[in-house]
């Protein structure tokens, strides 16, 4: 397994919400760290499941959301950096 880095889950979030981040008038490549998808109305409360699902079906990995502070699961860097310090193989895949 390759370990996963902290801008590699920052790019494919950036790509997957180009479009939303793109209508709120922001260049999807220049947003800071502190971006929150969930307040700036890019994601809903249910949109944070699929996010989180697109993560570990995008690097093949389990998440353990309970390790992240809730208030950050929707901000761009803490999110990254938790994906790239967390992220483990997907046992089930592994297998596979």
């Amino acid at each position: 397994m390759h370990r996963i880095t902290q801008d590699q889950v920052r790019s494919f979030l950036l790509a997957k919400y180009a479009g939303p981040i793109s209508e709120l008038g922001l260049d999807p490549a220049a947003v800071e760290d502190d971006f929150d998808f969930l307040l700036r109305g890019v994601i809903d409360s249910f949109g944070i499941l699929a996010m989180i699902s697109s993560i570990e079906d995008e690097f093949h990995i389990l998440l353990d959301m309970e390790r992240l502070d809730a208030e950050q699961i929707t901000i761009l860097g803490p999110l990254s950096r938790f994906v790239a310090e967390q992220g483990r193989p997907d046992k089930r895949s592994a297998s596979a």
